[in-house]
């Protein structure tokens, strides 16, 4: 009997300084355990769409070969060119290794808006400026160790939705998507499902 593949969800974001200037990349890591990994790292001078590729390769490299992988990205550059051919007119070198880790998994590219509500895509952006930044979360100290029954994923999670509270505006709060489970900003009293188009879809069935 063959063993069933492992399911990762990957964050991976880009950042730079100037474009070209200093850049960084970011990526969030979640194992089929439940696990959270962070990595990030720098690189310049550089751009921001090789700074977005690159995420995806280090983020897909975090995983093994055979594995399921959803691949969450704010870049239509990466994303778009992955699922819907756009021309490769720059960056040939950083597409072959893209092709070449995705062809030993099977991986799923998805868009997410940056910028947004998507707290773990804000914490891939985060670690992107830390790396442009020269910040490497691999020299900063060992992390205290969590509440008990409180996973690195919720923390994140948790993390963001404070600092977006004393943000809202009169009449917003934020709630957890009936379709998705992530947060969002709400204005109405009964929306249960957050902007996305998957989640939409559920709540405006005939």
């Amino acid at each position: 009997m063959t063993a069933s593949k492992r399911n990762y969800l990957i964050y991976g974001d880009g950042s730079c300084l100037g474009n070209p200037g200093p850049g960084g990349w970011g990526v969030v890591v979640r194992d089929p355990d439940g696990a959270v990994r962070e990595y990030n790292g720098s690189e310049a001078p550089t751009t921001n769409n090789r700074m977005e590729l690159t995420a995806a390769i280090k983020g897909l490299r975090a995983t093994e070969p055979g594995s399921n992988v959803v691949l969450r990205s704010d870049s239509q550059y990466v994303v778009n060119t992955m699922n819907l051919g756009w021309k490769r007119k720059a960056n040939q070198d950083l597409w072959q290794q893209l092709d070449a880790e995705s062809q030993i998994r099977d991986v799923k590219f998805e868009w997410v808006r940056g910028h947004d509500v998507d707290s773990i895509n804000h914490r891939a952006d985060e670690l992107a400026v830390m790396g442009a930044k020269r910040r490497l979360i691999a020299d900063q100290p060992r992390a205290q160790p969590l509440p008990r029954g409180q996973s690195a994923w919720d923390q994140i999670v948790e993390n963001n939705v404070e600092r977006l509270k004393p943000l809202l505006k009169p009449g917003e709060r934020i709630i957890e998507c009936s379709g998705c489970g992530e947060f969002f900003v709400s204005q109405g009293d009964d929306e249960g499902f957050c902007p996305h188009v998957r989640c939409q879809r559920k709540v405006r069935r005939p």
